[in-house]
């Protein structure tokens, strides 16, 4: 086991050295656990990001991502390197009620759009071939499988990682006020309990005269 599982064993109370519950296959819970809250992390924070190069087909403006060992998140910028101008993030909703036709416009691409959660859609439609656009995107790490496997979250989000998995343990076992407490120092460690709401979201009337 790798030192972050090994702080949790040491959180929930099992011995690291000789695991009774958290061997060799019951740590595949545990694992799960922090490859969640790193899936969670780098979605909230953006803290993990690689750029990919998109290269422009005259005609076609929908484009798939393919990626060989990370998983696609979002984009959060979009760069022409021939006309060296960015791209402004856009949707199709706006784009038909800007323009109806909006689909039959070509030209050197000024917008882009998420399509579904591995697509990318540029707008207007490129005329030509060759172009490429920069998109500087947040991405979610490959889930480690195996001691040797690299952990690819911040050395600042690995405390926050240990205490997602110990609140998950809990809530396992049912004991939901400890795994509020484990969830709550998770969401301070990593700075995302503004994220969190303290009270129910709430409507104010202001009653008028009659």
């Amino acid at each position: 086991m790798n030192s972050i599982e090994t702080e949790v064993l040491k959180l929930i109370g099992e011995k690291t050295s000789d695991p009774d519950v958290f061997d060799t296959t019951g740590i595949d819970f545990i694992r799960d656990s922090i490859n969640d809250a790193i899936a969670e992390l780098c979605m909230v924070t953006g803290s993990y990001k690689q750029v990919y190069y998109l290269p422009l087909v005259s005609g076609q403006f929908v484009y798939p991502l393919a990626w060989k060992t990370d998983y696609f998140g979002y984009v959060l910028h979009a760069f022409d390197r021939e006309r060296k101008t960015p791209l402004f993030q856009t949707d199709p909703i706006f784009l038909g009620t800007m323009n109806y036709h909006w689909l039959l416009a070509s030209g050197a691409p000024t917008h882009y759009y998420h399509v579904g959660y591995n697509s990318i859609g540029v707008y207007p439609t490129p005329s030509s071939d060759g172009n490429v656009i920069e998109l500087d995107c947040v991405c979610i790490p490959k889930p480690y499988t195996s001691d040797t496997d690299q952990v690819k979250i911040r050395g600042n989000y690995t405390r926050a990682c240990v205490f997602y998995a110990v609140s998950e343990f809990y809530a396992s076992r049912g004991d939901a006020n400890r795994a509020t407490e484990w969830y709550n120092k998770y969401l301070e460690t990593a700075s995302i309990m503004r994220l969190k709401p303290m009270q129910t979201e709430r409507y104010y009337r202001a009653k008028g005269d009659k």
